[in-house]
């Protein structure tokens, strides 16, 4: 949702963290491998663009990333994690983890959570006011970023 605000640098880093986060559970998924080409995509990278980076290396290249571009990440990625309506134990520890290192707190954490569900109350219930919610999650969405 807000990708294009990262710069190459940060992009890469991204893509190294979806990979992670999409290997926690040891298991790489065809699916998995579609939605990482899918964001190389929209972030305009190729694979000679994508070093390999460890979680330690990931979390060290975005030590000089305001605080927003860091919190767009972890936004994302919590999205990520859970699109497929489970939120694996391995998932959460990886995400507790990066929130740490980004230093973001428990009660962000679960503002992000609480996002989600959201939006997926949302797209379960089909009402005439629908693009004025879709409106709303998103002022909802930039403000936690902030």
């Amino acid at each position: 949702m807000f990708l294009e605000e990262l710069n190459k640098e940060e992009s890469v880093v991204f893509v190294n963290l979806v990979q992670l986060l999409a290997n926690v559970d040891e298991v790489f998924a065809e699916n998995e491998k579609k939605l990482i080409d899918d964001y190389m995509d929209e972030l305009s990278l190729t694979n000679e663009n994508v070093k390999s980076l460890s979680f330690q290396e990931a979390v060290s290249e975005l030590k000089t990333s305001t605080d927003r571009i860091k919190n767009i990440i972890y936004f994302e990625l919590v999205g990520l994690a859970i699109s497929d309506g489970s939120y694996d134990s391995k998932e959460i520890e990886f995400l507790n983890k990066l929130a740490c290192e980004f230093n973001i707190s428990k009660d962000k954490q679960q503002d992000f959570l609480d996002y989600f569900k959201k939006v997926k109350d949302t797209y379960e219930i089909t009402c005439v006011e629908y693009e004025s919610k879709i409106e709303s999650l998103k002022k909802l969405a930039l403000s936690l970023l902030q």
